[in-house]
C-alpha cells in the first residue's frame, strides 16, 4: 500500500510564473484583431445605409425614430472605430498585471 503524506508543508505555495497569461494573452489578441478589423471595415457603409434609412422616416413624418436611428448608428460607429484602441488598452493592462 502507497504511503500517503501526513502533511502537507506551509510554504508549498505554487508561484505565479505569467507563462500562461502571456500566451493567453497572445492567443486572444491573435483572435480578436481580424475579427475588429473586418468589423471596422464594414461599420460605415452599415452606419450609412442606417441613416439614409433614417432620412426616409423624416420624409414620412416620423421624426422621432429617424433622430432615434442617425443617433444609435453613429455612436455604433465610434465605438467600433474605437473598438481598436479599447483592445490596446486591455492589452496594456493585461501586460501590466
Amino acid at each position: 500500500m502507497a504511503q500517503m503524506p501526513s502533511a502537507v508543508p506551509l510554504n508549498a505555495i505554487a508561484q505565479p510564473t505569467g507563462i500562461i497569461v502571456d500566451k493567453s494573452l497572445d492567443i486572444l489578441t491573435t483572435i480578436l484583431d481580424p475579427l475588429i478589423q473586418v468589423m471596422v471595415s464594414i461599420s460605415f457603409p452599415i452606419a450609412s445605409v442606417i441613416m439614409i434609412g433614417a432620412c426616409f422616416f423624416f420624409m414620412f413624418g416620423n421624426n422621432e425614430k429617424a433622430w432615434s436611428m442617425i443617433m444609435n448608428a453613429g455612436l455604433g460607429y465610434v465605438l467600433i472605430q474605437m473598438s481598436p484602441l479599447f483592445l490596446k488598452i486591455l492589452r496594456t493592462i493585461g501586460k501590466a498585471i
